[in-house]
């Protein structure tokens, strides 16, 4: 009996001992100054993060076939969906929601917010030269400022353009930056139909003539498509 309770007390100590081996080896996981979901451990060395917490700050995963697939916001995604005719927000695209910053090997664009202007809905846009070249955002990728390369899909299937060579967009686009430069303009849609704003779409072509070809872009389709119906 003696010798039993001694083994049950060893078993005791070794548990508690373990326990306290994890609690010593996890931390909390802190992005960008927020707490994230779950801890971080280390086992063997080695720290793993829980998938939470990348989920936390839009990492996406997918498992199929015993792989793990995960997508780094702002990567470039293939679309699930065929183009329709004429609808632009369908394009493969680098994506992400309001807020994030998203990068094409080029340019760096991120939606700051959209406003309810009363006739027209406003989308302000950041956008900054990604490249070690001093050169404005139509040399370095070729846009025209008389086309509608900046479209803002609605919830009830409107694709809303508007193509000015004054507006402040048109504007700014013209500008010359230098390396990681920018600039914020405020680009405004009149509306149509009672929908809400959906996704904001920026299409480049990658093979336009007007851009500078000694500039490259680190995605096949560099386009932006930005979600507005979520925000980081």
């Amino acid at each position: 009996m003696i010798q039993q309770g001694k083994r049950r007390a060893v078993l005791g100590v070794l548990v508690l001992g373990m326990a306290l081996a994890q609690s010593q080896n996890s931390w909390t996981v802190v992005i960008n100054g927020r707490p994230a979901p779950g801890r971080a451990i280390v086992v063997d060395g080695k720290t793993y993060v829980p998938l939470d917490a990348l989920r936390a700050v839009g990492v996406t995963a997918a498992t199929a076939q015993g792989t793990l697939n995960l997508t780094l916001p702002g990567a470039a995604r293939p679309a699930t969906t065929p183009q329709a005719p004429g609808g632009a927000n369908q394009v493969a695209a680098v994506e992400g929601c309001i807020g994030d910053q998203l990068f094409n090997g080029v340019l760096r664009l991120r939606v700051q917010k959209v406003e309810d202007l009363g006739r027209q809905w406003g989308v302000t846009v950041e956008v900054r030269n990604g490249t070690s070249k001093r050169i404005s955002t139509t040399a370095a990728t070729g846009i025209d400022i008389y086309s509608e390369e900046l479209s803002l899909a609605t919830t009830d299937g409107n694709t809303l353009t508007h193509s000015s060579a004054g507006d402040a967009w048109s504007l700014a686009i013209r500008q010359a930056l230098p390396p990681g430069g920018g600039f914020v303009v405020r680009k405004e849609f009149e509306k149509r139909g009672e929908g809400k704003p959906q996704k904001l779409v920026f299409v480049l072509d990658p093979r336009s003539k007007g851009r500078d070809t000694s500039l490259r872009y680190t995605v096949a389709d560099p386009s932006f498509r930005v979600r507005l119906d979520c925000q980081r």
